[in-house]
């Protein structure tokens, strides 16, 4: 039980905060690229083309929030086609992982016109909405990317 001393406002009082161990936010994987350059895109529910709101496969594409919510498995994400990277194809970027303070949890499992070319050069990461996409987290920042 916590006691306060006299003078002492409730706001002092600890927090029981997680604050997770550096290890936790590190990457597992066997090859390192960088520097990535991070961009955003978002489903766009109102067009025709299923393309613009489902992935490579035609399945739903997750995103950023609804992970970080706890309401998605992963994050899609999308990368060059010529890859030819597997569906699913997990990947890591340790700058959000210590940004957001927890593991994210990425999947390629998208890929754009825009992105020929790009090679491991860019990730296009999948947000809710054109506002998230501003985030300055996941608009045109340099990261590492670990596949």
């Amino acid at each position: 039980m916590l006691s306060m001393q006299y003078g002492q406002s409730a706001l002092a009082t600890p927090i029981d905060v997680y604050i997770p161990d550096a290890a936790e936010l590190d990457c597992p994987g066997n090859v390192t690229h960088g520097p990535v350059t991070l961009t955003a895109y978002h489903p766009q529910f109102d067009s025709d083309r299923k393309r613009d709101y489902l992935d490579a496969q035609h399945r739903k594409l997750y995103t950023l929030q609804e992970y970080l919510d706890n309401r998605a498995p992963y994050v899609t994400v999308g990368m060059d086609p010529d890859l030819q990277l597997p569906y699913g194809k997990e990947a890591c970027i340790p700058e959000l992982n210590r940004h957001f303070r927890r593991a994210i949890r990425l999947q390629v499992r998208d890929t754009h016109v825009d992105l020929r070319g790009g090679g491991y050069r860019r990730v296009d990461l999948c947000v809710r909405t054109q506002e998230d996409s501003y985030d300055d987290i996941v608009n045109m920042l340099q990261v590492t990317l670990v596949l």
